[in-house]
């Protein structure tokens, strides 16, 4: 079934549209004559120390010629230290809260998704002329699950080749790439390629040319679980060093956007593109965050400090180095400026506009203080200083059965487990892609059920305000390492009102998803978690390992997987189904949110039937 919305705008607004163009074209904003294009980069989990141009490992010639050419941030920050949050932000200037996305999504548990009443850059982009495209991951809501959740289409974008989450079982052979609603199936090459691939195609094929053109690429690289070409992974370890393989899908999402930026430059458009590239959240190797304390999930700079470089050569001076804090929360009203059409009508922008700083064209004073919340915590910024507010809320996750849910899965993993941790720490592993042992599994996606947002919260948090603070000044401590609160009474208080009256302001807006039975429902516990696995289960989970481990048989494509299936299994006894049925049960129990069902259902299917030719 397509994946389209329930609620789709489809409104013809194309003659209207073009009429606004025209009367814009006079814009001191424009250059040569038309509005500048536009194209967003937004990568899955990068470390504010991974980009050579910002000191570190990987080569990435591309991006650091962009930054040679523009101007490169320092102090730049995404909109949250996860990801669906972050997306939110980036796509709206307003604080996630408010647009509904508390937290990671995941339909399976959820109903919030961005709402549909929030203006969008690309709304605001199409409503000035441009046409717009949306390539690569999304995760703010996609109509699956049973959800009637809006899509990209709602959202602004014209086109779009998109993802409700992960690719698949690695970057490498995507299986869930959705073209404007129609699942594609297994796709050959790497994931960072094809979304290039798709908004090359889209460039040439399907704009019109004489419109301005608004492309949002949002990139799964380097997000576990991870995978990169060995001629690429070769250049920085050895093939099964996970952080050679991590630096190698950073060096291939590189290569990707040198080759959409080679287009741009074929077309005559680069030079009239604003580009702009960052990341959704800190990464989840510590030390590619370099020196900053934290990593993804963190409300440490480590979290949430990432790289940030602005390229227009047509509009914004460059071969700069920009040390003035900024962050994704700052696009939307930025882009206005920049292009020189009105920001949304009626619509609390949290972040300001860059432009005076990016063109040198004035002075900037950004109207309201960096702000974050992750759950009932907050933090604020205020020029070099920064306020660790913890929440009154009490936080409804359960640690006692988090902390029972890691033994049990370090003792079922035994051995294996260095290997399994493939260089990161246990906590962080647990997060961050999947292992090979389906009973680890099973017991991971328990432990991190138990840290997802649970929308029964809200009114909890409404309630909340500011509790224990913390303050660090970075212009003399980096790593946050010696708390000042004590020694700077008067500047605490006044960051606690400030962040207080923020607090309250995105509280108001923020929406309470579920309804009053809902709520009593969502306290509960959200299943039985039994604590070891059903008599019988473990051989039948060590087979399983083992059919995950086989290749997929020849001839087999995603794209076509259930002809496939039909035609196997009208081959096979009555008793083989059975037990295709019984394995793919209990596959199901064990690893409820495998990556690719498709494939690990067919790995089971011709276990069974290599089983009946012995």
């Amino acid at each position: 079934m397509p994946l389209t919305s329930a609620r789709a705008k489809g409104n013809n607004l194309k003659p209207i549209l073009s009429l606004l163009c025209s009367l814009l074209l006079a814009c001191p904003g424009f250059a040569h004559g038309k509005p500048p294009n536009v194209v967003t980069l937004l990568v899955d989990d990068l470390g504010y120390r991974d980009l050579g141009c910002y000191g570190g490992p990987v080569k990435t010639p591309v991006l650091d010629k962009l930054a040679a050419e523009g101007v490169r941030f320092t102090d730049f920050h995404s909109g949250a230290a996860t990801c669906s949050p972050s997306r939110a932000t980036f796509l709206t200037g307003r604080h996630h809260y408010r647009t509904g996305v508390y937290s990671v999504i995941t339909e399976r548990l959820h109903k919030m998704h961005l709402l549909e009443r929030e203006t969008t850059i690309a709304e605001v982009l199409k409503q000035n002329g441009f046409a717009t495209a949306h390539f690569g991951k999304w995760h703010l809501g996609m109509p699956v699950n049973d959800r009637e959740n809006p899509t990209p289409a709602d959202h602004g974008f014209d086109h779009w080749f998109g993802l409700v989450n992960g690719p698949g079982k690695s970057h490498k052979d995507p299986t869930n790439f959705i073209r404007n609603g129609k699942r594609l199936g297994m796709m050959g090459g790497y994931s960072c390629q094809i979304v290039v691939d798709e908004a090359l195609t889209w460039l040439d094929a399907k704009r019109d040319g004489n419109e301005p053109f608004f492309l949002n690429l949002w990139f799964n690289e380097p997000h576990a679980p991870i995978a990169a070409p060995d001629e690429i992974v070769s250049l920085y370890g050895a093939l099964d060093d996970q952080a050679a393989i991590y630096s190698g899908t950073i060096d291939n999402t590189d290569r990707a956007i040198g080759r959409l930026v080679a287009r741009l430059e074929q077309l005559g458009e680069l030079d009239n593109t604003i580009i702009i590239y960052s990341s959704d959240n800190g990464s989840y190797r510590q030390k590619r965050n370099g020196e900053l304390r934290g990593k993804k999930g963190s409300q440490f700079e480590g979290g949430h400090r990432v790289p940030g470089i602005f390229y227009w050569k047509g509009g914004i001076p460059g071969g700069r180095v920009e040390d003035e804090p900024a962050a994704a929360v700052d696009l939307l009203p930025t882009l206005c400026g920049l292009i020189g059409i009105k920001k949304p009508n009626g619509v609390h922008l949290d972040g300001s506009d860059l432009t005076p700083l990016l063109t040198r064209a004035g002075t900037f004073e950004r109207h309201q203080p960096l702000f974050w919340i992750s759950g009932a915590n907050m933090v604020l910024r205020m020029g070099d200083h920064t306020l660790f507010a913890s929440g009154t809320a009490k936080s409804p996750i359960d640690f006692k059965t988090a902390d029972r849910l890691m033994k049990q899965i370090k003792e079922v993993l035994g051995d294996d487990l260095e290997k399994e941790l493939g260089g990161m720490d246990f906590r962080s592993r647990l997060f961050n892609g999947r292992f090979a042992n389906p009973e680890a599994n099973r017991l991971k996606d328990q432990h991190r059920d138990l840290y997802y947002f649970n929308e029964a919260w809200i009114p909890e948090l409404k309630k909340g305000g500011l509790g224990g603070v913390q303050l660090y000044d970075l212009s003399k401590d980096l790593k946050q390492e010696n708390g000042i609160a004590k020694a700077r009474p008067e500047l605490v208080a006044r960051m606690k009102e400030k962040a207080a009256a923020i607090y309250q302001s995105v509280m108001a807006d923020a929406p309470e998803w579920l309804t009053s039975e809902e709520l009593v429902a969502a306290k509960k516990p959200r299943k039985n978690m039994p604590d070891r696995p059903a008599p019988g289960a473990t051989d039948t989970a060590k087979l399983l390992a083992r059919i995950d481990q086989t290749p997929l048989p020849d001839g087999y494509q995603g794209s076509s997987h259930q002809p496939y299936v039909d035609r196997v299994m009208a081959g096979l006894e009555a008793e083989q189904r059975a037990r295709v049925g019984q394995l793919w049960k209990e596959k199901r129990r064990l690893d409820p949110d495998m990556p690719d069902p498709g494939s690990s259902f067919v790995k089971i299917l011709t276990h069974i039937v290599g089983k009946s030719k012995h």
